[in-house]
């Protein structure tokens, strides 16, 4: 069977635009931005996401059925500019459901803190060696950041069957979302690209198996895009 003839025989379960948050205080003052940490968006975030917005309202993107967000207030603000744009323009009939297990990675003590700070007081751990140990002492590891990542992705599409959902987080659950969809194991980095703000990662839970013939794929993640940040070329101009 021709590639075509093997997609056509696959079933959309879920589609999930995940993406990440715009320019954040956090980032631009070199800070840890956990629950602590994370003070929202800087003026040039906001402008982000107000072109994502834009992109959206255009009509060129998917209907959004279901928003989730990470509780940081980077990502809660990204969201909440998009959000007018989203089903439709229908806004009133959009919910935006806070996820804790959407935040960014936990790294506990150092939350708050700036990196240069935390780099002398605490030592990092290298997750490629030791993907299974806290990143910090009371932080999360790799492998435990990147499992909570699945779950809570997988969850999302299972509550939403045929569904697009929309899901504002960060760049850190994009890298997992990419390593969950590609089967990439804890101790190997993830694909090696910065994730752009406000961009665009697009996944679809796919499922293939009829029960019948040996060899189907059963339930599989497809990238659909990655990284797609067309919108800022206007933001970054000015």
């Amino acid at each position: 069977m021709s590639a075509a003839g093997e997609m056509a025989d696959e079933q959309l379960l879920s589609r999930l635009l995940v993406v990440r948050h715009g320019e954040s205080v956090a980032m631009a003052e070199g800070i840890v931005g956990g629950p602590k940490g994370c003070r929202g968006l800087t003026d040039r975030g906001h402008a982000q996401a107000a072109a994502l917005r834009d992109r959206f309202a255009a009509g060129r993107e998917p209907q959004v059925h279901f928003v989730y967000t990470s509780p940081l207030p980077r990502a809660r603000e990204t969201t909440d500019i998009v959000l007018p744009a989203l089903g439709g323009g229908e806004r009133d009939n959009l919910d935006v459901r806070i996820h804790d297990d959407l935040e960014e990675m936990r790294l506990g003590p150092i939350d708050g803190m700036t990196w240069e700070a935390a780099r002398q007081q605490f030592a990092f751990v290298r997750s490629d060696g030791q993907p299974y140990t806290p990143v910090v002492p009371g932080g999360e590891s790799r492998a435990g950041f990147r499992h909570r990542v699945a779950q809570v992705l997988n969850d999302i599409a299972a509550s939403h069957p045929g569904a697009t959902v929309f899901v504002g987080c960060h760049g850190g659950i994009v890298s997992a979302a990419m390593a969950m969809a590609f089967g990439i194991p804890p101790a190997q980095p993830g694909v090696g690209v910065v994730t752009a703000v406000t961009s665009i990662t697009e996944l679809e839970l796919l499922d293939g198996d009829n029960g019948l013939l040996d060899g189907d794929k059963g339930r599989r993640w497809q990238v659909r895009r990655f990284n797609d940040a067309a919108h800022l070329t206007a933001v970054e101009a000015a």
